[in-house]
């Protein structure tokens, strides 16, 4: 997907993207390519770590109003909610991009259902 880059604190440390008109805080790992603030970037984000507390009736009871977005918790953080497009791994479509889910099933059934979740740090890679 593409991304405005804005500006970063290093490889491994946080960096702030664009996407959709959305800044987003995450880890740099753009492997010490020279980036410029506003530069358009091809990226690959990825959730690099989990709420491990959230069961999974939390996850798919937590987006009864059915919305697509990514919701800023503060530094790399976020609440993630979609809809479940794929399994195998599980995928969530949740408007800017899809993520893989923390919850692993073969059941088709899942694909359809709105969930949410929190991550605790998104990776972005070029």
């Amino acid at each position: 997907m593409k991304a405005k880059f804005i500006s970063t604190d290093g490889p491994y440390l946080e960096a702030s993207i664009s996407i959709g008109g959305q800044t987003f805080c995450v880890m740099d790992q753009f492997e010490g390519k020279d980036l410029s603030p506003g530069d358009e970037i091809d990226v690959e984000i990825c959730a690099g770590l989990y709420d491990d507390n959230e069961s999974w009736e939390t996850i798919f009871n937590g987006n009864p109003q059915k919305e697509k977005k990514i919701e800023p918790l503060g530094g790399w953080r976020y609440r993630v909610f979609g809809v479940v497009c794929s399994v195998s791994p599980v995928l969530v479509d949740a408007g800017q991009m899809q993520l893989e889910v923390p919850v692993t099933t073969h059941d088709e059934k899942v694909i359809g259902e709105f969930i949410a979740f929190r991550v605790e740090r998104l990776d972005a890679s070029r």
